[in-house]
């Protein structure tokens, strides 16, 4: 049996179809309302029928009393099940190492590719992360159109401090950077992997433009710098930054560097980027073409009324491959933003 390699394994052309890119995508934003929504629900259920080869979901489902059929599209969607890490990782004990959430052995040609990473572990065991190559580059893309909107430019130089190894984020950022940005990538990584000395000296030389990354790691490299006798200001050239800033001042750290544009973006490992902040800081934009958001509370389960806080359950409905994520509930909370886009944009906005 014939088995696809990476590149083979995805239809470009459709790819960039569903998920557009530069000024493409922002005309996908400002569509209407039920314009996205007809893109999402046929996408969706591309997902539901990949879902459906895969033992979890049939388990999962099943033992919902849903059967093929059931779910007609997205008006259904709030009625699934959700699922979280505690599910993953018990899928993973159950059939080790991989568990039997990928749909490894049964693509439409064999064996399909498969990227495999792993969770940090800071909340325990590392989780096995597998990508297909098509959703594996879809997430890329949607990240690396998230630094272009937010600012990156072609002659940028990207200083990442995200960590390497097994952990799925340093790889992921230079996928998204150097297949969909034409930026320079400059791949530092943590602080064990490049002493934070060392990374300084290396975004003078280089002429480093923009840090992604962990908000308190790039904060730290600003004080080293001065430790240094190296002016963050006067003698770096950082204009930007972006990455995990999560409850950091960003106003801190913007001003550690001289008061560069600095942005939000949210995302988790079996996700990908879900959304991020835009030009306009209001609010984090969802990446609509491929996320689907529902804010629902943390003890019914239910969806919230748009403003109340809730745990973000995020249906990934470009991830049709070898893991499908339909109702993944990752306990971050947030809250819908409400209000119209003052770029005219016509995606949902969750805060940060």
């Amino acid at each position: 049996m014939k088995h696809n390699v990476y590149h083979d394994a995805i239809n470009w052309a459709e790819l960039r179809k569903d998920h557009p890119i530069g000024q493409d995508f922002l005309q996908f934003a400002k569509q209407s309302r039920d314009e996205i929504r007809a893109h999402q629900d046929r996408l969706f259920k591309r997902c539901v029928a990949r879902a459906w080869q895969i033992p979890f979901y049939q388990r999962l489902w099943g033992e919902a009393g849903i059967e093929p059929g059931d779910i007609k599209g997205l008006e259904t969607l709030n009625s699934l099940p959700v699922f979280d890490k505690s599910d993953i990782m018990a899928s993973i004990d159950a059939n080790p190492p991989f568990g039997d959430f990928g749909g490894i052995e049964s693509g439409p040609n064999g064996r399909q590719p498969v990227i495999m990473h792993t969770t940090s572990g800071t909340t325990g065991n590392p989780q096995v992360l597998l990508f297909g190559a098509k959703s594996r580059e879809v997430q890329s893309l949607m990240l690396g159109r998230l630094y272009q909107f937010q600012g990156m430019r072609p002659d940028d130089v990207v200083h990442s401090v995200y960590g390497h190894g097994m952990i799925n984020g340093g790889h992921y950022v230079r996928e998204a950077v150097t297949h969909w940005t034409n930026a320079i990538f400059m791949s530092a990584g943590t602080g064990v992997e490049t002493r934070s000395a060392k990374q300084v000296e290396l975004m003078r030389d280089f002429g480093t433009t923009v840090i992604i990354g962990f908000a308190d790691y790039i904060k730290k490299l600003a004080r080293v710098a001065t430790e240094l006798g190296i002016d963050p200001v006067r003698d770096l050239n950082i204009r930007m930054i972006s990455g995990h800033l999560g409850r950091e001042d960003k106003n801190a750290l913007s001003e550690a560097w001289g008061g560069v544009d600095c942005f939000d973006w949210y995302g988790v490992g079996d996700t990908g980027v879900v959304a991020g902040e835009g030009p306009d800081r209001d609010g984090l934009y969802v990446m609509e073409d491929g996320q689907i958001v529902e804010v629902c509370d943390i003890d019914t389960g239910k969806p919230v009324p748009d403003g109340q806080p809730g745990d973000i359950v995020c249906t990934c409905i470009h991830k049709d491959d070898v893991y499908p994520v339909i109702r993944f509930n990752t306990h971050d909370v947030t809250k819908i933003v409400s209000g119209k886009s003052s770029l005219g944009l016509n995606l949902q906005r969750i805060e940060g």
